[in-house]
């Protein structure tokens, strides 16, 4: 991979100079997120970033936070970074993801790819075609603070974003409020699979609503402070992914996780 060598070169001088420099603090969503981020502080990022630790002599905080607490705290400077958001204009005012010399998000130092499902109330005529959303009452479930919220108000609909969880936004979908919910995270399918509450009421649409690149985002505040240092992360990170270790410890989760 490109960053390879560049990523050695910085770890270099990461680790000649990163001897005393400050922990950093980074926040992740307090609930389940498998099979990135756990509330417990497991998962396939936070595995990720501490191979990249071990990599580059840098030390980590892993602080569970709501993900709307995170991004404040990350906007004010008391969180360094946040572990697995998309980017996104209204994130780029306060924080930085990795970039190509365009200034373009780098999906080549991201943590991980994965899709958003859209979700359809049985027998409401609402449907998605991968391009075109028909939803007869306009209404849409999506959680709090995600950037599918400004998605789905950029389409004209009408968005619901009181659920924190997957869960919570089934549940309101299966009680009427809506026939269409986008969520995020593999637990929503694995919910629908899973409860009987929803069986027979909603199921998944099978094109999903988008497809992102989740990153390891710097608040602007840390990353005007010290540039070449999380330069350095970032390219750690591609490094670490393309291990061979890395990837079957990742083929191995997305398998235990994929929807049936």
């Amino acid at each position: 991979m490109r960053y390879t060598s560049c990523a050695l070169v910085l770890f270099t001088a990461g680790l000649m100079t990163g001897v005393s420099a400050a922990p950093l603090n980074l926040c992740y969503e307090d609930i389940p997120q498998a099979p990135w981020t756990m509330p417990d502080g497991t998962g396939l990022n936070i595995e990720l970033l501490k191979r990249v630790e071990r990599l580059t002599g840098e030390h980590f905080n892993y602080i569970s936070r709501p993900w709307k607490r995170c991004e404040e705290e990350t906007r004010s400077g008391v969180m360094d970074g946040m572990i697995g958001p998309s980017d996104n204009p209204r994130r780029r005012a306060f924080s930085v993801p990795p970039q190509k010399p365009d200034g373009s998000q780098d999906p080549e130092r991201a943590m991980y790819h994965d899709h958003v499902d859209l979700f359809l109330r049985t027998g409401s005529g609402a449907s998605w075609d991968g391009k075109h959303l028909v939803n007869p009452r306009g209404v849409v479930v999506a959680q709090r603070s995600y950037y599918t919220v400004d998605m789905l108000q950029a389409l004209g609909q009408k968005v619901i974003d009181t659920p924190k969880s997957a869960e919570e936004g089934l549940r309101l979908m299966a009680v009427g409020a809506a026939d269409v919910a986008v969520l995020m995270g593999r637990s929503a399918e694995e919910s629908l699979r899973d409860d009987p509450r929803f069986h027979g009421k909603i199921v998944v649409a099978r094109q999903p609503f988008a497809t992102f690149d989740f990153h390891l985002l710097i608040g602007r505040k840390a990353f005007d402070r010290e540039p070449a240092r999380f330069e350095a992360i970032w390219n750690a990170i591609a490094t670490v992914r393309a291990t061979a270790e890395y990837r079957r410890l990742e083929a191995a989760q997305l398998r235990q996780h994929e929807h049936e």
